[in-house]
């Protein structure tokens, strides 16, 4: 299996694990040491990110993701994609057009997300 069909695999599995805040996927997808940017700047850790699934403060009812690009950066790789959002953040709805950046790293665990980061375009 190519690299960009292994990855086109995590990130289907990482789509669906946020949609049912599966913190025990997220879990196994994410790095002990990620470091995400979210839409209002601030940084946060894999503690961090799972402690917003598991307490259901995010809840996604749309993730749809279009424009996606993968491209291998030696042992990394990196994907850019867009994404239509609906849901809400504890009681605020959102509704929108995203960006992500992550960059994957393969190790003993497999390929995990090491660094991403997630903007608002519309």
């Amino acid at each position: 299996m190519d690299i960009k069909a292994v990855i086109d695999e995590h990130e289907r599995m990482l789509r669906q694990a946020m949609l049912e805040n599966d913190v025990d996927v997220l879990s196994r997808l994410l790095a002990d040491e990620l470091v995400f940017t979210g839409p209002d700047g601030r940084v946060l850790s894999k503690d961090d990110d799972l402690s917003v699934h598991r307490n259901k403060l995010l809840r996604l009812d749309r993730l749809d993701l279009y424009d996606s690009q993968i491209h291998s950066i030696g042992s990394f790789v990196l994907v850019t994609t867009k994404a239509k959002l609906a849901g809400r953040f504890a009681s605020t709805p959102f509704d929108g057009d995203f960006a992500y950046t992550r960059l994957w790293r393969q190790n003993g665990a497999g390929w995990q997300i090491v660094a991403g980061q997630a903007a608002q375009i519309g």
